[in-house]
């Protein structure tokens, strides 16, 4: 339910879209109400669910308004405009060229994937040194195989000897 919450303090959405000239929509302003709430921004709802806007949220989106007429995609002005809270924004233009900002989940998942290759590479070293030894312990075999194959052969090929009583009285 909602607080004690003054009508007067608070902007419905329609109010919003018709303020901020690049919403037109209550869907696009639901769209970039869910990325400032992604990167952490929070607001006020009325009784019945629906988003409700303050003083404060509307000169978030105003500056996202701006930004993204600077050719910010929304992703870039929201986490520009909500990490830069109680900044002077218009004077600020180093921001413009830098790269988007990497979130905790994504620095996770990239460590995450590092560690992975690392223990791949690992492991394919392993197995490397491994097939080298399993080659190695082959080509002794096929040496000993061709040996006795050799030996074999030499036995088929000797003549028969005779024994003593057959070579003086045979």
């Amino acid at each position: 339910m909602a607080k004690d919450i003054k009508a007067d303090e608070f902007i419905t959405g329609s109010d919003v879209v018709d303020k901020i000239e690049r919403i037109g929509s209550l869907a696009t302003l639901g769209n970039w109400a869910k990325e400032m709430e992604r990167n952490g921004h929070s607001f006020q709802h009325d009784g019945r669910g629906r988003r409700i806007y303050s003083e404060e949220d509307m000169q978030i989106l105003e500056e996202m308004n701006r930004l993204l007429g600077d050719r910010h995609t929304l992703k870039q002005a929201v986490q520009v405009t909500l990490g830069m809270e109680g900044k002077d924004v218009n004077n600020d233009n180093s921001n413009k060229n830098q790269p988007m900002i990497i979130d905790a989940s994504m620095k996770n998942f990239i460590e995450t994937q590092t560690k992975d290759m690392q223990d791949m590479k690992t492991l394919m070293t392993k197995l490397v040194e491994q097939n080298q030894t399993y080659q190695e312990e082959n080509t002794k075999l096929e040496k000993k195989i061709d040996d006795l194959a050799e030996q074999s052969k030499k036995m088929l090929e000797a003549p028969e000897k005779k024994g003593w009583w057959a070579r003086h009285f045979g």
